[in-house]
C-alpha cells in the first residue's frame, strides 16, 4: 500500500518544490544556450563566406603562379612544417567549445620564381587560416545544438512527467489524509456517544438526559 502520512506528503511536497525549480533552471539554460547557438550559427555563416573567399582567392593566385612558373615551382615553396592551429574554447552554462581558432602556417621556402608564387602562397595561407577558423565555428555551433537539444528533452521530461506525476501523487496522499481524518473524527464522535450512553442516567449532563432543550 503506498505510503499516504503526513511524511509522504513533505516528502512528496519537497520533492515538487525541486522539480518545479529544476524546469525554472532548465528553462533559463534553454534560453541562454539558444542565445548562443544562434550567434555561432551567424558566426558561422560569415565564415563561411570569408572563407569561400579566402579559398578562390588562393586557387586564382595558385593558377596564376602556375602559368608563370608551374607547378614544380609551386610545390618547391611549400614549407617544409605542417600549419599549427590552436584551437580557443568558449564556454555556456558549463559547457566547453572551440570557439575560434588561431593558424601559425610556416613560411614559404625560398626559390627563384617569381611573385606570383610569393602572393599565391600568401593567398593559400589565408585561405587555410580562414578553414580552420570556419571549423573551430561549426565544431562549435553542433556542439551546442547538441546541449540545446538535452536540456530540452531534460526540461520537457521534467515539467510534462515528472512534475505531473508528483502534483498528481501529491493529490492522492493528501485526499488520503482527509479521509483518514474524517474517520478519525467520526470514531472520536462515536467514542465520546458511547462513552455518554455507558455512563448513569443521573451523571449524564442535563441536557443529554432530556435529550435537548
Amino acid at each position: 500500500m503506498a505510503d499516504v502520512g503526513r511524511a509522504a506528503r513533505l516528502r512528496v511536497q519537497r520533492q515538487l518544490g525541486v522539480a518545479r525549480h529544476g524546469v525554472e533552471l532548465l528553462e533559463r539554460k534553454q534560453r541562454i544556450v539558444a542565445a548562443e547557438h544562434e550567434r555561432l550559427l551567424l558566426r558561422s555563416d560569415g565564415l563561411e563566406d570569408a572563407w569561400g573567399h579566402a579559398a578562390r582567392a588562393a586557387l586564382e593566385w595558385a593558377e596564376r603562379a602556375a602559368a608563370l612558373d608551374g607547378w614544380d615551382a609551386i610545390d618547391a615553396a611549400s614549407p617544409l612544417a605542417r600549419a599549427r592551429v590552436t584551437i580557443t574554447e568558449g564556454h555556456v552554462m558549463g559547457l566547453d567549445f572551440p570557439d575560434d581558432a588561431a593558424v601559425d602556417v610556416p613560411p614559404r621556402r625560398p626559390t627563384g620564381a617569381g611573385a606570383s608564387v610569393s602572393y599565391a602562397a600568401e593567398a593559400m595561407a589565408q585561405a587555410v587560416r580562414a578553414a580552420a577558423i570556419h571549423a573551430a565555428t561549426r565544431r562549435a555551433a553542433a556542439t551546442v545544438a547538441q546541449e540545446l537539444y538535452a536540456t530540452r528533452t531534460r526540461r520537457r521530461a521534467v515539467e510534462h512527467r515528472w512534475v505531473p506525476h508528483l502534483e498528481s501523487e501529491l493529490t492522492r496522499i493528501e485526499r488520503a489524509l482527509d479521509e483518514l481524518e474524517r474517520e478519525e473524527n467520526l470514531r472520536v464522535r462515536w467514542a465520546v456517544g458511547a462513552q455518554e450512553q455507558s455512563r448513569p442516567a443521573h451523571a449524564r449532563p442535563a441536557e443529554a438526559r432530556t435529550g435537548g432543550a
